[in-house]
């Protein structure tokens, strides 16, 4: 790679014809141009999680997850190991020694013990229960599991349940308004605030979060424009990231087809639009920046991935360049 170039790794789904569900991407800091330089026989791999010293990726799977030895755009096979038929989410433990998991349909939640990427003991926390908003609340969909700041818990957020689960301790939060759906979870590095956001209500919510006290929400926002009349038949938001300045919250929005940022104010928690940033093709699903102004989205149904220059006056984005012929592009993680 040249001095401009950096890598990231692309997770996609798979299906008969399209069997590499994991690859690695150049992509060139000025001019947003990429390019794939390798690509792996992974199915379903739709969410990676590199391990806290960058040495493994992990990966989802479609029945589990898969470790690789990390080194630039060679990613080594280590393990796998068979946690559920509808894995989603991985995420690493800060002390390296676990990887925690959720299965939306099985409604299931866990960790793995890891040492120097294989797999060991399997925990595994069984959701039950149904939502008021049908048919996608019918029963638990664990959606995301991430570590707690301070390393010692993991949150796992159900959308079906409308609630965000701490483990081991199996403290529940129930979020509000019933029937939002809440999907992906981001904490703040302060250790004090987190951002959440729901799939089907279409909001983003601000929280107080302590080891102690666990979740309160301070604010919620929109992610969809009122304002803009005539709305697309289904629009459903999907991911939530910080700047890279940590002074705003970005979500993705799919059928508006949008990247929309909020002023966060830590004194308060309050959240305050700034702006929305429409973006051409179907289904924005990932997004991540890998500069302070250059960030990358997956655009699932287009079957693209655009780099996106960000201004951080505006808060808005502009399309750069794109990487396109994908089948089901979702995720995104930037090797250490």
């Amino acid at each position: 790679m040249g001095v401009l170039a950096m890598m990231v790794y692309l997770g996609c789904y798979t299906d008969a014809t399209h069997t590499n569900g994991l690859y690695a991407v150049e992509v060139d800091a000025g001019t947003g141009a990429m390019t794939i330089v390798a690509e792996y026989g992974v199915k379903h791999a739709i969410y990676q999680a590199l391990s806290p010293d960058g040495k493994y990726l992990y990966s989802c799977t479609e029945d589990g997850a898969a470790s690789f030895r990390a080194d630039g755009k060679s990613l080594t096979p280590v393990d796998s190991v068979k946690l559920g038929g509808g894995m989603c989410h991985v995420a690493a433990m800060p002390d390296g020694r676990s990887v925690v998991w959720a299965d939306y349909t099985g409604g299931a939640a866990g960790s793995v013990e890891v040492s120097e990427g294989r797999f060991g003991k399997v925990t595994t926390h069984r959701h039950s229960g149904s939502g008021p908003n049908l048919p996608r609340q019918d029963k638990a969909h664990c959606h995301q599991a991430l570590p707690t700041p301070d390393g010692a818990s993991y949150c796992v957020v159900d959308l079906g349940l409308d609630q965000v689960v701490t483990y081991p301790a199996g403290t529940r939060f129930t979020t509000a308004p019933l029937g939002a759906g809440p999907r992906h979870l981001a904490f703040h590095p302060n250790g004090r605030r987190a951002f959440l956001v729901y799939e089907l209500g279409n909001l983003v919510s601000s929280l107080d979060w302590s080891a102690d006290g666990g979740f309160r929400i301070v604010d919620t926002k929109p992610t969809l424009d009122d304002a803009a009349g005539a709305k697309p038949p289904l629009s459903l938001a999907a991911a939530i990231r910080l700047t890279p300045d940590l002074k705003r919250v970005v979500v993705s929005n799919r059928g508006e087809e949008s990247l929309v940022s909020y002023d966060y104010d830590d004194a308060t928690g309050k959240l305050a639009f700034k702006a929305r940033s429409p973006l051409s093709g179907s289904w924005p699903r990932d997004f991540l920046f890998v500069t302070d102004t250059l960030a990358l989205v997956t655009m699932e149904r287009s079957g693209c991935v655009h780099s996106l220059r960000y201004d951080p006056a505006t808060g808005a984005f502009r399309t750069l360049a794109t990487l396109g012929g994908l089948f089901r592009p979702v995720a995104l993680t930037q090797p250490k």
